[in-house]
């Protein structure tokens, strides 16, 4: 499924939300938050989230997370977070590929060399993965020593610092040379024009741009309090100095501790939104500081405690005063300002989970194999807003294949169709029957589970994310149906069973050999065997015609010859290696990767 910002915008958010989104005020400028999908169980968490218009994973996208065993690369949380990104309409942020701090024990027990290499081929592997989805990463993060003076600046004496010195040089030039288009930040904690460190980091940042080490930006975290809080006059200045290097500047992880003035009658809610707005002010007042992100959510998320207050909304994901604070500097910016340092997000392809299976049209009874009940309507009634549960009744269904190719699915109690109530895309949104009428929160779409003949039911309101769920896992009938993020879990498995005199079975498979199986993925097939494969996966091989991707028949034929991967052509003229994986070689032409041929190398 691919998405865009515009596509991906929810119609009268603000209005659903019950306040005024910060999103709609920033013209495309980035504001966003940091956020973790252990918290996308909570409705409340996502409403709140579609406030922004950037996302960070806190945690996600950290090397530990997507390499904590050597070799092994687990893109999930990460990818998670960027769908949820993708959802939302969110441009979002890559954090961080290189930090001592939640590094893997198996990289802090390596040897100088062989850690050398493993920074290298994270790196590399990272980037490519997310190559066109994320346009900004955080390279390197926090490799200043606290204690630097403002006079040059001290290096962490980190395990990285201690067995590869030249890391973050070999950090950047890596992220560079395997990613050429993304922004590459350093970023770090006590930058904010308070602590001699802001200097220092200074200092380092010019050093690298002298030294032509490929950086693009600084990420200022912002971590404070009423009582420890940068002078607007110094971070203004800081970041203005930022701009005349020649980077650009983002505050990354913003919130603010109310300090000694938690208990005052509006909480310090409008000495904390001062800080908030300080900071925007500045960062509004620098053409080159283009993002701006709070490091959570709701109050009970961030890592300095709810009774701090330190985040733009309260424990129950209500907008405070600081959050007003923001919303008004937005109003009250020209346009122009905004406008022009607002940044196209890429557009995120991803395809939900399983593929797409057709039924023929007809009736069946639809059974979840780990309860052993089928989908049924609560008391055999056909009415508006009747609950859909589990049951021992083989209730029938009737499948119908729209022009979408999705289907609907009609109640055996009358024109009732199966229906996502209130049309919400968000999780535990209970599934009814209602009147007939051809909305998207009456279509659905099957796909392919780890069962075999065994299909989830996904809800096309959620763009195939979410399906439908036995709720709390019940086996029992009159367990409830509702939608739920698609985990290929057992109670989210269900067969579909021809009903007893029914013209409608399953669709027999056609031949693998013949079928146009890229028409299911919405890519034609190639109109002949002579197109040259491009690239294969999962799927099968790709070709190109007339500048589109198309999928090449199966019965084309194997050959000896080369083909790409991930998306990436085979290289017609290099055989040099900058990188291995799963895949074969990896080398470079045109300022791309290109996978070795075999075959000439």
């Amino acid at each position: 499924m691919k998405f865009s910002s515009a596509i991906a915008l929810t119609i009268l958010a603000a209005s659903a939300n019950g306040y005024e989104l910060l999103k709609d005020y920033a013209k495309g400028f980035r504001i966003g938050c940091a956020t973790n999908t252990i918290h996308y169980n909570k409705p409340e968490y996502i409403s709140a989230m579609k406030a922004f218009n950037y996302m960070v994973a806190e945690n996600g996208c950290k090397f530990v997370s997507i390499q904590g065993t050597k070799g092994k690369f687990s893109f999930n949380d990460c990818d998670n977070h960027l769908k949820k990104a993708a959802e939302l309409g969110m441009a979002f942020r890559g954090h961080a590929l290189i930090w001592h701090a939640m590094a893997p024990k198996w990289l802090e027990n390596e040897d100088s060399n062989t850690m050398k290499q493993s920074i290298i081929n994270h790196i590399t592997t990272v980037l490519k993965h997310y190559e066109g989805k994320i346009d900004t990463w955080d390279v390197v993060n926090e490799a200043i020593d606290d204690g630097s003076n403002g006079h040059g600046w001290k290096m962490r004496n980190s395990f990285l610092y201690q067995k590869v010195p030249n890391f973050i040089d070999i950090a950047f030039q890596t992220a560079r040379q395997v990613s050429p288009k993304t922004k590459l930040f350093y970023n770090d904690y006590n930058t904010e024009g308070i602590w001699a460190k802001s200097e220092s980091v200074y200092q380092f940042v010019a050093d690298l741009k002298k030294r032509n080490i490929p950086i693009d930006g600084v990420g200022i975290q912002y971590h404070v309090g009423i009582k420890v809080q940068p002078k607007f006059e110094s971070i203004n200045d800081l970041i203005g100095r930022y701009c005349k290097l020649g980077v650009e500047v983002h505050i990354t992880e913003l919130d603010v501790s109310c300090d000694d003035n938690c208990y005052d009658s509006d909480g310090g809610d409008s000495k904390q939104g001062q800080v908030y707005t300080n900071a925007l002010k500045a960062c509004l007042n620098n053409s080159c500081c283009t993002g701006f992100l709070v490091w959570g959510v709701g109050d009970n998320d961030s890592w300095r405690e709810a009774k701090n207050k330190p985040l733009l909304f309260n424990t129950n994901y209500q907008p405070k005063g600081q959050y007003t604070a923001i919303l008004n500097l937005l109003k009250n910016t020209p346009e122009s300002v905004l406008k022009d340092r607002a940044v196209q997000a890429p557009s995120i392809d991803f395809e939900p989970a399983g593929k797409v299976v057709k039924l023929n049209d007809g009736w069946y009874t639809i059974k979840n194999p780990a309860s052993g009940k089928y989908l049924c309507v609560k008391d055999g009634k056909g009415a508006n807003d009747q609950n859909v549960e589990i049951c021992s009744t083989k209730q029938k269904w009737k499948v119908t294949n729209n022009s979408d190719k999705t289907i609907t699915l009609t109640t055996e109690f009358g024109e009732y169709n199966l229906d996502v109530a209130k049309g919400s895309d968000e999780n535990g949104a209970n599934i009814i029957i209602y009147k007939a009428n051809g909305g998207s929160n009456q279509k659905f779409v099957l796909r392919e589970s780890n069962n075999a003949n065994a299909y989830t039911i996904t809800t096309n309101i959620s763009n195939g994310y979410r399906t439908l769920d036995i709720e709390s896992e019940g086996r029992v009938d009159g367990a409830n149906i509702l939608q739920w993020d698609n985990e290929q879990k057992g109670n989210q498995i269900w067969n579909f069973e021809a009903a007893s005199g029914s013209s409608g079975s399953q669709t027999e498979a056609p031949s693998q050999a013949t079928s146009c199986w890229s028409e299911s993925l919405g890519y034609k097939c190639c109109s002949s065997c002579n197109v040259s494969v491009q690239y294969t996966d999962n799927d099968g091989a790709w070709g190109v015609e007339k500048n589109e991707w198309c999928g090449i028949l199966k019965n084309c034929g194997s050959s000896n010859t080369c083909v790409g991967a991930q998306g990436y052509p085979c290289c017609k003229n290099t055989c040099e290696v900058y990188s291995t994986d799963n895949d074969g070689k990896w080398s470079i032409e045109n300022n791309d990767w290109c996978l070795i041929d075999k075959t000439k190398c």
